[in-house]
Formats: structure tokens, sequence, C-alpha cells
């Protein structure tokens, strides 16, 4: 994404989210952003909030932020649904150049370090350590170290820019009757034993084992349940022993018609699991309450649990979701802003989401709750994503690594269709990811 004027900014942003363009070009030097701008609220009576929820989940949002405003009746939080991810993505961008921003939006990591880099941004560590608004040393404890590490972004000092929304992890579900046909009482725990159960699955079934989704933090959390990282010194590993070994697997289980593809961001995969055609598939903890429906409460048919692990003993998944950011509008704003994001990520409140929504309560203290206790004696799995918080790791959040994600699409699909083998892909997309988290690099130091 390479921004060369001001009109670059908002092509780059689309771009960028369509995987069909290079780098935006840092406005930082030294690893530092670019001097903060001050923007006009897009409504100065309210403290407009982007976001994407829907349906059932957008009306408890709401609820919400009712519930708030009537505790904070001198500047309302308005609560705006403005499409999905992508479509946030492109309208904060095309704000960015208009000069004009809501209070705060929903963002992941990779798109919050290109607004870091436009001055768009409130570095929040001035709200945590606030003596009277702040968060005390207990209150940060208390949530998990992953979800807040994440929201730290190391090139630009360290500092805090966004905070923990909503947070799932990747999990594996498997069908517990096409498993017992194939003669298995419990799902893997290895990944070595997750290939055999799916060749078993074929061949006692002649069913398709597992249905794959282009995702590149599929790819990144099977790479941490192997041992690997990501990245070091800004250089990706993708051609390490442990990714090796997660690409290779995809290609196995291709090679030997034990897995298929699903068009990208499709959910076949869940039907799939539902009507009995497959054995296992690796989706967001979140998709726990739509798989439910699908299996019309018969919740003795399916579970879900940790995705396989190389070492059990010390296991890995990613974690992931949206995160909230405040921009820089006006003091009166940002502090409604900040209110609202402590409100909403207080112990109570965050266990009434997490509930409402199949989202993970992101407080250790959550495990206390009368009402978390029960939801986790209902069904023996609903503890399960809970439990990956101490373990799951986040994804690496500098700017560039939403185009390495694309790159991470382009080189599982070109595994799955057979256009290119394990090695090769691997190889080729080490190199291409290398060259744009170096011009990024490069150009934020110099």
């Amino acid at each position: 994404m390479k921004l060369k004027s001001a009109c670059g900014l908002i092509l780059c942003f689309l771009a960028a989210l369509t995987g069909c363009a290079g780098p935006i070009e840092e406005t930082v030097t030294g690893g530092t952003p670019a001097a903060l701008r001050t923007f006009q609220p897009i409504n100065p009576d309210a403290a407009v909030f982007w976001d994407r929820q829907t349906t059932e989940t957008r009306q408890l949002l709401l609820q919400l932020a009712d519930e708030f405003n009537r505790l904070h009746p001198d500047l309302p939080i308005k609560v705006e649904h403005s499409g999905g991810y992508t479509e946030i993505n492109r309208k904060v961008a095309a704000s960015i150049q208009a000069g004009a921003l809501p209070s705060m939006a929903v963002a992941y990591e990779s798109m919050t370090a290109e607004y870091v880099q436009a001055g768009a941004v409130a570095a929040l560590d001035e709200f945590t350590r606030d003596p009277q608004r702040g968060l005390s040393a207990a209150d940060l404890a208390d949530f998990f170290p992953a979800v807040l590490e994440t929201n730290r972004y190391s090139e630009f000092e360290g500092k805090m820019y966004s905070f923990p929304f909503c947070k799932s992890a990747l999990m594996m579900y498997f069908n517990k009757r096409v498993l017992a046909d194939a003669g298995f009482s419990q799902p893997p725990n290895t990944w070595d034993e997750f290939l055999e159960q799916c060749r078993q699955v074929k061949e006692k079934t002649g069913k398709f084992a597992c249905a794959l989704n282009v995702d590149c933090s599929t790819v990144d959390g099977m790479i941490y349940s192997m041992g690997g990282e990501l990245v070091k010194d800004h250089a990706t590993l993708f051609d390490s022993l442990e990714a090796m070994r997660v690409f290779e697997l995809i290609e196995t289980l291709v090679r030997e018609k034990l897995a298929y593809q699903i068009t990208r961001d499709s959910y076949d995969d869940e039907s799939a699991l539902a009507q009995d055609q497959i054995a296992f598939l690796f989706r967001s903890s979140s998709g726990r309450t739509s798989i439910a429906r699908l299996m019309q409460g018969d919740m003795q048919r399916w579970g879900m649990t940790r995705i396989p692990q190389a070492d059990p003993a010390d296991p890995r998944t990613v974690l992931y979701g949206p995160n909230i950011v405040i921009f820089n509008t006006t003091p009166d704003q940002q502090r409604a802003a900040w209110e609202f994001v402590k409100f909403f990520t207080s112990p109570e409140i965050g266990v009434r989401w997490a509930l409402g929504t199949g989202y993970i309560p992101i407080r250790r203290s959550a495990a206390q709750h009368p009402d978390v206790q029960a939801f986790w004696n209902e069904w023996e799995y609903n503890r399960a994503a809970f439990d990956c918080l101490a373990f799951a790791r986040s994804e690496p959040n500098f700017a560039g690594w939403q185009e390495v994600r694309e790159l991470v699409h382009d080189a599982e699909t070109a595994i799955l269709t057979g256009m290119k083998n394990a090695r090769a892909a691997a190889t080729e997309l080490k190199q291409a990811a290398d060259q744009v988290l170096s011009a990024r690099h490069a150009r934020s130091t110099r």
C-alpha cells in the first residue's frame, strides 16, 4: 500500500482489503506514528461508534449502549451499523481523508496500524493510567494477557492504540456420529492422530473427513499449534519446519481426497458438519452458536475442542477478533468513548456480552461468575474456548500484515487447487511476504 498523495490514502486502503495493491507508504519516522491530526466528530452531539454486529448480537449491543447512556447522559453513545469490517475500514479511510471521524470504530490490528500511520487514532495509555478515569492494576491483571498484548504496537513504541472488543479462538469442531462410524470415540489430540482419523473416516465411511476454508488465521493457528512462530525481526517464517508441516498437511489432505475446499468466506462447512457429511472443521469459537442452531439442539451429536497439537503439553492456538479504536476528535468525544470501553469490558457487562453472543469472556474473573458456571455446566464443551485463552496467541499487528494475509490466502489456494506443491508455495510465500514487510520496515525507520 503506497501513499503518494492524499487521494492515495483511500485507494490504498481499498486495495489492501482486496489484496490488489502494494503497501501504504508510511508517514512515520523512526518507528513512531505520524503527528496526531485533529478530526471533526461526525456528530458533535453523540459519540458515534461504527460497528458490524447484526441480528440478535446487534440488539444486545444497542441495549448495552442504552444502559450506558442512562448512566452517562452528558454525551450519549450512538451505535451505527456500518457494514462488515471491510466496509468499515473503507469508510474510515475515506473519513480520514475528509477530516471527520466517529468517536470510535471496530478494527483489526492490521487496520489499526494503518490508522496510526495516518495520525488518526489516540494512544490509550493515558486513558488506562488516568488516576480517576483509568483502570486499576487489579483490573488490568484481570484481563488475559493475550487480549491486551495484541493491542500494543511494537513498531509504535509499544503503545496501546486499541482495546479488546470481541475475541474468539480457533477451535476444531467434530461430528461424533461420523467419528463413531469410523471407529473413534474421541477427537484427535495431535496432528498425527488427526491425519489418521481422517484416513479412517474416508476408508470406513467414504466421506470427506474435513472441509477447508481458505483463511490466513487458520493457517497461523495451525503453525502456532505445531510449535512455530510467524515472524522474527520483521521477516516471516513461512519456510520453517513447523510452517512446512502445516502446508504439507494441507497438501496431503487434498491429495488423498480426505478434505475439500469450500468457497472462501462461505459457511458451507458448518452445514456439512450438521448434515453428517464431514467429521471436522476449523472455525472461530464464536461459530458455536450457529452450529448449535444447525444441529437443531442435538448437542450429543457434535463437540468443540482445541485444535490438534504437535505437543499437547504445550498447546497453542490463534486468538482473533476486532478491537475498538478511539479516534483523535474532541476531548469530550474521546472521554465518552473511553468511558464506554470501560463499561463494555467491565466484568459484569463482559459476561453478559459473552453469554449473549458466543464470544469468549476476556477477563479471568468470569470463571467465577455464577452465570458462566451455569453455562459451562450445560454442555461439556462450553468451557473449551475459555480455556484456550491461557495459551492463545495473537497474530502480528504491524503495518503490512494485511497484505501478508492475502498472500497466505493465495498460497493456500494454490496448494488446495494443485497449482503448486506445499514446498514451492511456502517458499514463494515467504519471499513475497518478506518483500512486503522489508519495504514497510525500511520506510518506517528511514
